[in-house]
């Protein structure tokens, strides 16, 4: 394999080398050698500056998965309107790209990476010295985290018996720019997710003052959804169980006010960590995103979250109004970490380990706040098949919507036949469709970062 450095500020794997594409401006920038010693933080407080910057940190997270989930549609118009990235995304053209995702996850890495390689050695200032661990812990969460999720769109499904064999990512764990770029085994990758993970566990705080900075039960929320991608569910179950023992609150959606254009406030009593989608998200993220009339009859009379999740359009559609993020409209979608995932990943994890009655009390404990007090029937189930597909639809049910998840979850699930799924659009009158265990699952490295570094292209 070819293997060069990488050269002046593209801030690993052509980050600047991309913006140029995008932003005017940016290849001035490049022109001009920065001045480092300008920016070098010193202190405790200047890492924690880097990691509270929530226009960086907390949002423009990977959307390209949720553009081409199977929650939504576009109307030819609005499909139209969309940019030529959004539009291959949509109908998984086989050269989609995702060049923003790619750009924007390792820059903000190459950040991280940053404070981590300085916290041992910065002076203490006025933060005090437990600071130290904090920081570096919430650094580890915000690289591991970030590792995963580009695994979720440029490498293929986990599968522990060829992991060892199949590409993974780039797995940049140095802010030296020079530094050449290889691509890590899916194994190495996930190991890496796992470390990263089990040391910001290990290092943060059981609280922070607000959910924009991780705690444990944060880091415990992440490793259960890792564990439940790789199939290892006995580990995920632990990280679940981790995970609600520090913090398990549940909205009652009794309690919500149903027609409010939305319904449920941000930074809300569910939230472990706030992360949110950039602003448009390609498109499926905005009001011109209509629900998928499948997904929204799978509600039940009595189900609060028919009229929580969905308001209906002049049209006759329906829009999604049941955003944790910051937007009435749902333009910058939620796409953190939060314990109603949580419970449907123990539940789901229970029923695959044959406890159907475990999965169903987990289960009930969730749905009993989102019905009607006086309507909802707690499930009893024995059988854990049964019990699993329940849980796995009620996961779809609950977690519509919510960035980051749904595309690993057909990634995963698509290799059981009684979940497999075809995808399927309609533009124009042509029918557009994505089979189950497709090759564009995984979408395409982009070229600039191939010709650039010579890593291996994903296949098609």
């Amino acid at each position: 394999m070819n293997k060069k450095p990488n050269t002046l500020y593209t801030a690993s794997l052509a980050l600047c080398a991309l913006c140029s594409v995008s932003f005017s401006g940016c290849t001035a920038f490049l022109d001009v050698k920065p001045d480092r010693s300008l920016a070098i933080p010193h202190t405790l407080k200047d890492l924690q500056a880097i990691l509270d910057n929530e226009t960086g940190r907390n949002t423009n997270y990977p959307f390209s998965g949720d553009v081409g989930s199977d929650y939504y549609y576009l109307s030819d118009a609005d499909f139209s309107s969309r940019n030529e990235e959004a539009r291959s995304l949509y109908l998984w053209h086989p050269q989609a790209l995702a060049e923003q995702d790619w750009r924007s996850a390792y820059s903000k890495i190459f950040d991280v990476n940053v404070v981590l390689e300085a916290v041992d050695d910065a002076d203490q200032g006025s933060l005090p010295e437990s600071a130290r661990g904090h920081i570096k812990g919430t650094a580890l969460f915000f690289r591991g985290w970030l590792f995963f999720q580009l695994a979720q769109l440029f490498a293929p499904p986990y599968d522990p018996a060829i992991a060892a064999n199949l590409p993974g990512i780039p797995v940049r764990l140095t802010a030296n720019i020079e530094a050449p770029t290889t691509r890590a085994s899916l194994a190495e990758t996930y190991g890496q997710v796992i470390e990263d993970l089990e040391g910001a566990a290990s290092l943060l705080p059981t609280a922070t003052a607000v959910a924009t900075r991780p705690a444990k039960a944060a880091a415990h929320a992440a490793l259960a959804r890792v564990y439940l991608t790789m199939g290892d569910y006995m580990r995920s179950l632990q990280q679940a169980e981790a995970s609600l023992a520090l913090h398990d609150a549940l909205m009652d959606f009794n309690d919500l006010s149903i027609s409010a254009n939305k319904p449920i406030s941000v930074l809300n009593s569910e939230v472990l960590v706030h992360m949110q989608l950039p602003n448009g998200g390609g498109g499926f993220a905005n009001t011109r995103a209509k629900v998928n009339p499948e997904l929204h009859a799978s509600y039940l009379e009595g189900d609060l979250r028919r009229e929580v999740f969905f308001k209906r359009n002049t049209d006759g559609s329906y829009r999604f109004t049941g955003d944790y993020g910051t937007s009435t409209t749902a333009t910058t979608p939620f796409c953190g970490l939060a314990t109603d995932e949580v419970y449907l990943t123990k539940a789901e994890c229970l029923a695959r380990l044959g406890d159907a009655p475990a999965a169903m009390e987990t289960l009930n404990a969730l749905l009993k706040t989102r019905w009607e007090a006086d309507r909802f029937t707690p499930y009893a189930i024995d059988d854990p098949d049964e019990a699993l597909d329940l849980v796995v639809s009620e996961r779809c049910k609950e977690l519509a919507f919510r960035g980051g998840i749904r595309w690993g979850d057909l990634k995963r699930l698509n290799k059981e036949p009684r979940f497999a799924k075809v995808l399927t659009r309609v533009i124009d009158g042509a029918t557009y469709e994505l089979p189950p265990n497709d090759l564009r699952y995984t979408l395409l490295i982009p070229q600039s970062v191939i010709d650039q570094t010579g890593i291996e292209q994903n296949s098609r």
